[in-house]
């Protein structure tokens, strides 16, 4: 797969952080988590001096549920919102967080069952270490090369797994498929994780500031006073650095909390910095679920399953084989503490048959002569009394008789010790090699029990990945039909759009049309009145021509006259 380089981060993304403030039912839920959360500590605090810590654990317990499922619940609203999709119910949320414990659990189980193996694993290797020569040289490789892997695997826990494990399993992932994706964006798009995070934490750092800047000295100030006017000296000492609290009544006294004005207003505080929680946590969730959105687009989720399946096969192989060797091994130790009993037995034999063979006369079956201790005792007694009656030519019978007495007692007691140790050794053996036996039979059932156990949670992991991926099924396909209604609502609403637009059409079309016939009307009439206008200037200059025709002239000079002249205006002649 192609992963994703550095110039394709989209740090804009992050600028939707900011759309979690305008979802009220997320911000209420985060804002009653928080409020349940900080009652339950503080019964479980009251508890733990009226009840016993029982119940303060208790308390504590329901505290940490409380905060889970309610953070989940924000989670899992912020990412449907983070989707684009519609946000679910608020009951809906609430028991889907709820829901999601389990899951955290197993996620918090695998990570600690993973570090116990790491640390064993650097465990057996500090032990081979330990070889005079080769041990260092060892050690100069191993110890640096576990340091940096130690510390990348810590810097992907914080920076990545810790962080976007919540939203995988936000998603409807399942604890093994979230795993597998969370992994290899960890091995994948590790820097660009960490440089996105590092924004979102400059962002809320940013804000963090800006707002505890002026809450935090109105805080300190205002609850001092309020304390000390109220009454509760101690507690105002406690918020105005002591002077208050020394001179309106000295030392601090719990039962005074427990007065109407400082209950009111400690739980005010305790309200109002909730509220405030509730919007940074609402910023930070988006932040985060943006985040592992956007990493999640160049991971394939069969291909991250896959190598999931095969690191836990391997793991799997290497606890069978180790099963295995330890099988063997305890056999082994079997087989050598029988040996060891033997030769012990052996030991015992020649131990006590050894005394009776130096002095037993040729001809004597040796054999019997060692049959017991105290028979080899009164032997060797025999032969030195003997010894000792060549030699007393000189000690009366009463010192050779002590004598004798005194070596038959060493050699009783040579011989009783011999047999005590002998007896000793052999019963050490047989224990540890009991001891052993049981051991072995301990750790295959122990392996044995996990082994049942694995396959257990694998078939309810199978079953839960069932059911999400009908429930998923079930969601795309109602997603499928919500977005072919839509489609279809959309269709008809483009249909009826055209269809205004073309009645629109042949509107302005006829409007055209008639205002065309009434400028063709208009030119009609304009024409109309320019031919009469014409036909009444050629009447007029005929009737003008014709007067100018009928009209009488001057015989001599032609010029017109009246019909009434009697003389030519132009030459004076006389026209009638």
């Amino acid at each position: 797969m192609r992963e994703q380089p550095l110039g394709e981060i989209r740090f804009a993304t992050l600028a939707r952080a900011a759309e979690g403030l305008t979802q009220w039912r997320p911000l209420l839920l985060c804002f009653l988590t928080l409020l349940l959360t900080g009652a339950l500590i503080a019964g479980a605090a009251w508890m733990l001096v009226k009840a016993g810590f029982f119940m303060y654990l208790i308390f504590m317990l329901a505290a940490v549920v409380a905060l889970l499922a309610g953070s989940s619940g924000v989670g899992i609203m912020l990412m449907d919102k983070a989707r684009n999709e519609p946000v679910r119910s608020f009951s809906a949320a609430a028991s889907a967080g709820l829901l999601c414990l389990p899951k955290f659990l197993l996620v918090g189980l695998a990570i600690f069952v993973a570090t116990l193996a790491y640390y064993l694993l650097a465990a057996v290797i500090y032990f081979i270490c330990k070889i005079p020569v080769l041990g260092g040289i060892l050690a100069f490789v191993a110890h640096p090369i576990l340091v940096l892997v130690a510390a990348a695997l810590l810097i992907a826990m914080i920076w990545v797994v810790g962080p976007l494990m919540g939203p995988a399993l936000w998603s409807g992932l399942s604890v093994k498929a979230a795993l597998a994706n969370v992994l290899s964006i960890a091995r994948k798009r590790l820097v660009e994780v960490v440089l996105m995070e590092v924004v979102l934490y400059v962002i809320l750092g940013l804000v963090c500031v800006m707002l505890f800047a002026g809450l935090v000295p109105a805080t300190v100030s205002l609850t001092g006073m309020a304390m000390s006017i109220t009454g509760d000296g101690s507690m105002a000492g406690m918020f105005m650095g002591g002077g208050y609290g020394r001179g309106y009544g000295g030392g601090f006294n719990p039962m005074g909390m427990m007065g109407g004005g400082s209950t009111g207003l400690i739980a005010g505080l305790g309200v109002l910095y909730c509220v405030v929680g509730a919007l940074l946590a609402q910023v930070a969730i988006m932040g985060m679920n943006l985040i592992y959105l956007q990493a999640r687009e160049s991971v394939d989720p069969a291909e991250a399953e896959g190598a999931l399946d095969s690191l836990i096969g391997d793991v799997r192989k290497k606890a069978e084989e180790a099963k295995a060797q330890t099988m063997a091994a305890a056999e082994r130790t079997m087989a050598a503490a029988e040996r060891a009993k033997q030769a012990a037995s052996e030991r015992l034999q020649e131990a006590t048959a050894k005394p009776s063979a130096t002095d037993t006369p040729p001809g004597t079956d040796s054999n019997a002569s060692a049959g017991t201790a105290t028979a080899a005792a009164a032997t060797a007694g025999a032969a030195a009394a003997a010894a000792g009656l060549t030699a007393a030519t000189a000690a009366s019978t009463e010192q050779a008789f002590a004598e004798q007495q005194a070596r038959e007692r060493a050699a009783a007691d040579a011989a009783e010790k011999a047999r005590q140790s002998a007896e000793e050794a052999t019963a050490r053996q047989r224990s540890e090699a009991e001891a052993a036996r049981l051991r072995a039979e301990a750790e295959a059932a122990r392996l044995k029990a996990e082994a049942e156990a694995a396959e257990q949670a694998a078939r309810e992991r199978a079953t839960r990945e069932r059911a999400a991926a009908e429930a998923q099924e079930l969601a795309a396909r109602q997603r499928a039909e919500a977005q072919a209604a839509e489609r279809a609502a959309q269709q008809k609403a483009a249909e009826e759009r055209a269809a205004a637009q073309a009645a629109e059409e042949a509107r302005q079309q006829a409007e055209a049309e008639r205002l065309k016939a009434q400028a063709e009307q208009l030119a009609r009439q304009q024409a109309a009145e320019r031919e009469a206008a014409r036909a009444r200037a050629e009447a007029e200059a005929a009737e003008k021509a014709r007067q100018a025709q009928a009209a009488p002239s001057c015989p001599a000079c032609s010029a017109p006259v009246a019909a009434n002249d009697l003389f030519c205006g132009e030459c004076g002649n006389k026209l009638k």
